[in-house]
């Protein structure tokens, strides 16, 4: 039996901001949040990481309305979302909060590439691509995989800003693959409260207990979201960018080594929206390092360990619901590129990802200030209205 091969590709750039809800709101931010602590937490943890699973989520979710069980019931619990349903309903009011986002630039576009000739997707598939999704699509050759993959990274490369090029090879692309689909975000910002360049210095910052590194660390004292978690044993920092919809949260542990702990925790179900919730208003004195990260990242190592098996098996992949026939499907590919930069004016970020389917506290005077000093590992989020787009692990 031939398996013919689907390309599934997400792509998504980010620049300071972030995406989306329902189920209800609080709900869908919960079961995002949770799944992109699991994601995080599978990241190689001796590097500097930045990845996006909401980029991944848009892509497995419609994957989702095209499978049947085992894939289903694995891809629908380990997204936290409880029916095809609820899919439909939770990433349309994502779509619909995405285009309200204010004060930045933040674009969602999807589109689906599907192999020339007889080859059309499920009318099902189709409508929720087209009415939850909001997808375009092309009918490619992909018997020609460089000018297959020239047309789709020019595409890619367009809807990020050329901040993702070269996201697939030629050999990504053969006469067996059948469709490829892409999601792509671009978000791009300012602070709320703009560092002063003036102020940024080079400081030490303790990769671990022995190791010391000197980076550029940015400084400034104003009023931002604060908390401490006894749980967490951290510190957090929530800084704002224009608009007042997105945000980044720093999660700072309280000991050097403390952060692989806490994307364990996160990712054993700790929920990080009720620290979140609890956080407050306050005069800060913030230092946090200029970075930038870029990254790539095979889901095909990654998502298995979030309980995502069946879809990248040939003999039974559950993709039966994706194509108008019955010629049996699986993904062999799966990759996430990602990039971010924080500086004093913002940050900036991309992610893209693609599946082949084949076949500190003291008082001041009177007042209580607050000090931030990130000079150790930390996880950085960037949030679009209460959901991570966006996660980052820095560790110097």
């Amino acid at each position: 039996m031939i398996f013919a091969r689907v390309l599934l590709i997400l792509f998504t750039l980010l620049e300071i901001k972030n995406p989306v809800l329902s189920m209800d709101s609080k709900a869908l931010s919960s079961a995002i949040t949770k799944f992109s602590a699991k994601f995080c937490n599978e990241l190689d943890k001796k590097k500097n990481v930045v990845s996006s699973p909401l980029s991944a989520e848009y892509l497995l979710a419609l994957i989702t309305l095209g499978t049947t069980d085992p894939a289903h019931e694995e891809l629908l619990t380990s997204l936290g979302i409880p029916d095809d349903d609820t899919i439909r309903s939770s990433f349309s009011a994502v779509s619909s909060k995405l285009k309200s986002i204010k004060g930045v630039t933040f674009n969602v576009a999807n589109k689906i590439y599907i192999k020339e000739g007889d080859y059309e997707l499920d009318p099902k598939l189709k409508k929720d691509a087209v009415e939850v999704f909001d997808a375009d699509f092309e009918k490619v050759n992909f018997d020609n995989g460089a000018a297959a993959a020239g047309l789709i990274n020019k595409w890619v490369e367009n809807k990020t800003n050329e901040r993702i090029k070269d996201l697939l090879s030629e050999d990504s692309l053969d006469s067996y693959t059948r469709l490829v689909l892409v999601n792509a975000l671009y978000f791009k910002g300012t602070w709320q409260n703009q560092f002063d360049s003036i102020s940024t210095m080079e400081r030490p910052f303790y990769v671990d207990t022995e190791t010391t590194v000197n980076i550029p660390m940015m400084y400034q004292e104003n009023n931002f979201k604060y908390g401490e978690s006894h749980d967490l044993n951290a510190q957090l920092l929530e800084m704002a960018y224009e608009g007042n919809d997105a945000s980044m949260v720093i999660v700072l542990p309280n000991e050097i080594n403390g952060l692989d702990g806490i994307l364990q925790k996160l990712a054993d179900g700790y929920d990080l929206t009720s620290e979140l919730d609890k956080m407050f208003s306050t005069k800060v004195r913030v230092t946090v390092p200029k970075f930038k990260i870029e990254t790539e990242i095979d889901l095909l190592q990654v998502l298995p360990k979030l309980g995502i098996q069946a879809i990248f098996n040939r003999q039974n992949s559950g993709l039966t619901k994706i194509l108008d026939n019955d010629e049996p499907l699986y993904v062999s590919k799966a990759v996430q590129k990602a990039f971010i930069e924080v500086n004093e004016e913002g940050a900036e970020a991309a992610a893209a990802t693609a599946m082949v389917v084949s076949g500190g506290i003291t008082s001041a005077g009177r007042q209580f200030i607050r000090y931030f000093v990130a000079n150790r590992p930390f996880l950085a989020a960037i949030l679009v209205r209460e959901i991570p787009c966006f996660l980052a692990h820095f560790r110097g």
